[in-house]
C-alpha cells in the first residue's frame, strides 16, 4: 500500500509567509488568484485519481498499517524519504480495487498519519470531506464498475463551488472507533452503511450554506469553530472520548487476583466490604502488577510531587497508574507527600484530596514539644505511668534545674547527657557530653539523661526504627507496621567517659554511619549481619537468647499509644479548624526506641517526615512494602469529575459511575441535631460503664459512617497492626484530655464483636442496604436517637405506673 508521497502533499494548501489568513492582511488580487489555483489544483487532481493504481489495498493491509501507527504514533517522523517505510508495502498478489468509501478511508488515515508525524502542519489540509465524501450520496444508485469514475467526476462538478477551506475539523482528521471495528462493514452491515450515507448527506446539506460566503470568511469562522469544539470536547466530553474503555462497575469491583508467570497481577481498585460504599485504588510493591484502570479513571489519578516525595512514593502510586504533575500543573490531584505545612494552609485542601501530615503534629515531632507534652501527662496522671522517656530538660529554659540536678548527681556518680537541637534530623548538632561547661547556656537545646547501660548485640549499641501510621485521631486510629529497621553503631560501645567523642560509637543514624570504614551493609531482609537488620530479624536473634520479644513489643505498643495520645487535644483543635473533612489528613511517624540492658523500651525522638530513601535491597523491601500497605489502608478514591472543577466553573464534565466514585455521603460529615444531642448525652457519662454499653442500642447514620470506615480501613491493613483501638486498649480512654464520643462508640462496637467480625459487617450491611448511611439528617425514626430516648421515657414511665398501681 505504497503511497506517493507526491500525491497526499497536492492536498497541502500554501500559506503565506507572514502566517495570516485574514481577508485584512491578504490582496484581493493575489486572494483570487491562490483561490483559482486551488479549484485547478483540486481539478487536476479529480482528472487524474483514476489513473493510480497504487491506491489499492486490501483491508488486512490496513489492519496492519493501523496497528503500526499505534506502535509508532509517538515517534517524530520529520523525514519525508523515511515515510515508506512507516507504511506497509503493496502486495501485488491480492489486488482490490477499492470503493470511494474504502478509498477515503484509507486517504484519511495516511493523512492523519502524516499530520502526526509532523511531516505536514494540520491547519495546511484541505477539509477532506469536501474532496472525498467518505460515503456516496444515498440517491444514487450507480453499478460497483462505475462507481469510481461517478464520484470523482461528481466531485470535479462541486469543486467549482465548494469553499478551500485552510483547517479541518476534528471530525475529519480523527481516526474513527467505529471505523476500526469492523473491517468488512462496509460491504456486509447495510443498516450501518445506510446510517454513513445519512450522516454523509447532512454533512453537505450544512456545507451548502457557506457557497456564497467569502472564502477567508469561510476560513476564519471555521478556524474559531474548530478551536471552540476541541476545548468543549477536551473538557465535557472525555467519557464519549474514552467509550473503548469499559466502565462496568461489577467487572471493576472484582476482587479476583490473577498471575502471569510468577507475576500476581490485581484489580486497580479494591472493593468496600458495605454496599453503596465506593471502592479505593489499590497500589502494590515492585513484586506485583495492577491491572491497569480505564482511561477516565485513569484520567482522574493525578499526584501532586514536591521536592521531598520519595522515590520509593513515585515507584508504588506509577505502578497504579498516577500521573504525576508539578504544582503549577493544576489543583486537581488526589494525593502528595511533601513537607509539614502551617495549619492554616490545610484550608485549602479539597474534600477528596489527602495529604501526608495532620496539622500540628509538629507537638510530638519537634523534640522540645514531645518532651513539654509527656512531662504535662506525668504530671497529670504519674511518672511511673510515662517512664519510658528518660529525664529531659529544655534549655534555656530549664537551665537552672538542669544545674541542680547535674550537681545532685555528679556527686554521687559519673554523668552522662545527650544534647540535642529541638528540630534537627539525622544526627545533627547530637552529642554527649559529661561536664556542665560543654552545655551551651543560650543556645535553644534538649538536655537527656543518656542511656549509658544498653542492650548491646555483638558489642555494639543499636535503636529500633518503628512506622507508626496514624488514619484519623476522631477517632483515634493507630497502626504499627509489622517490620522496621533495627540500625547498629558502627564501632563497638565503650563506657569509658574519654569515647564519649567518638559519633561512630554512641550514635546509630546511618547518615553518620555510613562514612565510617568500618560500617558494612547488608542486603538480605532475613540476615544478622552488617550494621543494619530487619526488624524481624532482630525478634529472631533475640528469641534465640530467651528474650520475651512478645513482652517487649507490648511495652513498645504502650508507648507508642501514650505519646500519640499526649498531642490528640492539640492536634484535633487544629483538624477541627483548618480541615474540611477528617478524610483528607494522615500522616506517617517514625518512632526510634531504644532497649537497654533489661531490654525495657525507652522513647528517642518522633520523626514527623521518617527517611523512606532506600539505599540497598533492605531498604527497599522494608519500605517498599510499607509504603504499599500505608497507601491501601489510606484509601484513596477516584473523584468526581465535576468535583475537581472551581465552583461556579461554567464547564461541567460528564459524571463517572456513582459507585466507582467518592461519595461524600459516605463519609463522615457535620452533625444533625440529633447526633449532637447523643454525643454530648455519652460524653457527660464517659466513665459510667452503664451508659456506654447502650451507646450501640441506635445507631446514627453518622455513627454507621464512622464504624464503615472504621471496618473497611481494617479490612485494607495488610502488614500492619491496628494496636488502637482494640479490645484491650479501654484503658488508655482516660489518657485522653477531652472525653471523644467517636472513641467511645468505636471500643464498645469493636468489643461487642471481638472475634464475630462478620456477624458486625453484616449487621451494618444491613443498613447499608437501604441507605441509612448517606442521609443527612436521618429519616428513618429508628436511627433517631431523640425519638429513642423519647419511647425508653415514655415505657420507663409507664413501668413506674404500674409499679404504683400493683402496691396499692
Amino acid at each position: 500500500m505504497n503511497l506517493d508521497v507526491s500525491f497526499v502533499r497536492s492536498y497541502i494548501v500554501p500559506t503565506s509567509s507572514s502566517g495570516h489568513h485574514h481577508p485584512h492582511h491578504v490582496s484581493l488580487s493575489n486572494s483570487n488568484g491562490n483561490y483559482q489555483k486551488l479549484l485547478q489544483r483540486r481539478q487536476d487532481l479529480c482528472n487524474s485519481a483514476r489513473k493510480r493504481p497504487e491506491i489499492t489495498a486490501t483491508f488486512e493491509q490496513t489492519i496492519t498499517f493501523i496497528e503500526q501507527l499505534k506502535r509508532n504514533q509517538h515517534k517524530s517522523v520529520t523525514d519525508i524519504n523515511r515515510l515508506p517505510i512507516q507504511i506497509p508495502p503493496e502486495n501485488n498478489n491480492d489486488k482490490k480495487t477499492l470503493t470511494p468509501q474504502e478509498l477515503t478511508y484509507q486517504l484519511n488515515l495516511k493523512l492523519e498519519y502524516l499530520i502526526r508525524t509532523r511531516v505536514i502542519e494540520r491547519h495546511r489540509v484541505i477539509t477532506r470531506t469536501n474532496i472525498l465524501p467518505r460515503t456516496p450520496s444515498k440517491s444514487r444508485t450507480t453499478p460497483r464498475e462505475n462507481y469510481n469514475r461517478t464520484t470523482l467526476s461528481d466531485i470535479s462538478q462541486s469543486s467549482q463551488k465548494l469553499v478551500v477551506s485552510l483547517s479541518t475539523t476534528t471530525t475529519n482528521t480523527t481516526i474513527l472507533q467505529d471505523d476500526l471495528a469492523d473491517k468488512e462493514s462496509f460491504e456486509e452491515n447495510d443498516e450501518v452503511f445506510e446510517e454513513l450515507i445519512e450522516e454523509e448527506n447532512i454533512n453537505f446539506l450544512q456545507q451548502q450554506q457557506t457557497l456564497d460566503k467569502d472564502p477567508f470568511e469561510v476560513e476564519d469562522e471555521e478556524y474559531e469553530a474548530e478551536l471552540e469544539e476541541e476545548s468543549v470536547r477536551s473538557s465535557e466530553s472525555d467519557v464519549e472520548a474514552d467509550s473503548a474503555f469499559p466502565l462496568d462497575p461489577a467487572l471493576l469491583l472484582s476482587d479476583k487476583t490473577r498471575r502471569v508467570g510468577n507475576t500476581e497481577v490485581k484489580p486497580g481498585l479494591i472493593p468496600s466490604l458495605f454496599i453503596n460504599v465506593p471502592p479505593t485504588i489499590r497500589f502494590c510493591t515492585e513484586n506485583q502488577r495492577i491491572e491497569p484502570l480505564p482511561l477516565p479513571l485513569r484520567k482522574m489519578m493525578k499526584w501532586k510531587m514536591s521536592t521531598i516525595t520519595p522515590n520509593v512514593v513515585k515507584n508504588t502510586i506509577t505502578r497504579s497508574g498516577f500521573r504525576l504533575i508539578n504544582s503549577d500543573e493544576g489543583n486537581d490531584w488526589l494525593g502528595t507527600w511533601s513537607r509539614h505545612m502551617k495549619p492554616i494552609c490545610f484550608k485549602a485542601i479539597r474534600e477528596y484530596q489527602k495529604v501526608n501530615h495532620f496539622p500540628g503534629s509538629f507537638q510530638i515531632g519537634r523534640k522540645d514539644r514531645l518532651w513539654r507534652n509527656l512531662s504535662h501527662m506525668q504530671a497529670v496522671h504519674s511518672r511511673r505511668e510515662f517512664d519510658f522517656v528518660p529525664q529531659t530538660f529544655v534549655l534555656p529554659a530549664d537551665l537552672l534545674l538542669f544545674k541542680r540536678v547535674f550537681e545532685e548527681i555528679t556527686d554521687t556518680k559519673e554523668s552522662k547527657w545527650i544534647i540535642k537541637p529541638p528540630a534537627s534530623a539525622r544526627g545533627q548538632g547530637i552529642r554527649v557530653i559529661s561536664k556542665m561547661e560543654h552545655v551551651p547556656k543560650k543556645r535553644p537545646v534538649i538536655v537527656q539523661k543518656y542511656i549509658a547501660n544498653p542492650y548491646l548485640i555483638n558489642g555494639h549499641k543499636f535503636d529500633l526504627r518503628l512506622y507508626v501510621y496514624v488514619t484519623s485521631h476522631d477517632p483515634l486510629r493507630i497502626y504499627l507496621f509489622d517490620d522496621g529497621l533495627a540500625r547498629f553503631a558502627s564501632r563497638k560501645y565503650s563506657p569509658a567517659t574519654k569515647s564519649l567523642s567518638d559519633r561512630f560509637m554512641h550514635l546509630t543514624n546511618y547518615s553518620i554511619n555510613r562514612y565510617n570504614s568500618e560500617y558494612r551493609t547488608n542486603n538480605d531482609s532475613g540476615a544478622c549481619t552488617g550494621h543494619k537488620w530487619s526488624l524481624k530479624a532482630l525478634w529472631t536473634y533475640l528469641k534465640k537468647r530467651d528474650v520475651d520479644v512478645t513482652d517487649v513489643m507490648e511495652k513498645i505498643k504502650d508507648l507508642i499509644i501514650k505519646t500519640i495520645i499526649s498531642a490528640d487535644a492539640y492536634i484535633n483543635v487544629l483538624t477541627k479548624a483548618n480541615v474540611r473533612r477528617k478524610f483528607s489528613v494522615h500522616e506517617l511517624f517514625g518512632f526510634d526506641v531504644i532497649l537497654d540492658e533489661q531490654c525495657k523500651p525507652y522513647i528517642v525522638e518522633v520523626n514527623i517526615s521518617p527517611s523512606l530513601h532506600s539505599n540497598s535491597p533492605l531498604d527497599i523491601s522494608i519500605k517498599g512494602a510499607m509504603i504499599s500497605d500505608l497507601l491501601n489502608l489510606s484509601g484513596f478514591m477516584i473523584p468526581d469529575r465535576r468535583d475537581t472543577l472551581y465552583e461556579g466553573s461554567a464547564r461541567r464534565k460528564p459524571k463517572l459511575p456513582k459507585s466507582l466514585i467518592f461519595d461524600r455521603r459516605a463519609l463522615p460529615q457535620a452533625l444533625s441535631t440529633d447526633e449532637k444531642l447523643k454525643h454530648q448525652y455519652f460524653a457527660q457519662r464517659y466513665h459510667d460503664e452503664h451508659a456506654r454499653r447502650n451507646i450501640l442500642d441506635v445507631l446514627t447514620p453518622d455513627d454507621i459512617r464512622i464504624l464503615i470506615e472504621t471496618e473497611d480501613e481494617y479490612a485494607r491493613r495488610g502488614s500492619f497492626e491496628r494496636i488502637f483501638p482494640t479490645n484491650q486498649t479501654r484503658k488508655y480512654l482516660k489518657y485522653f484530655e477531652t472525653p471523644r464520643y467517636y472513641n467511645l462508640l468505636v471500643h464498645e462496637w469493636i468489643t461487642k464483636y471481638n472475634r464475630m467480625e462478620e456477624r458486625g459487617i453484616a449487621h451494618l450491611n444491613t443498613f447499608c442496604k437501604k441507605g441509612i448511611h448517606v442521609q443527612h439528617p436521618a429519616i428513618d425514626p429508628t436511627h433517631m436517637w431523640t425519638q429513642y430516648q423519647k419511647l425508653q421515657g415514655h415505657l420507663s414511665h409507664r413501668e413506674n405506673d404500674n409499679t404504683n398501681t400493683n402496691g396499692s
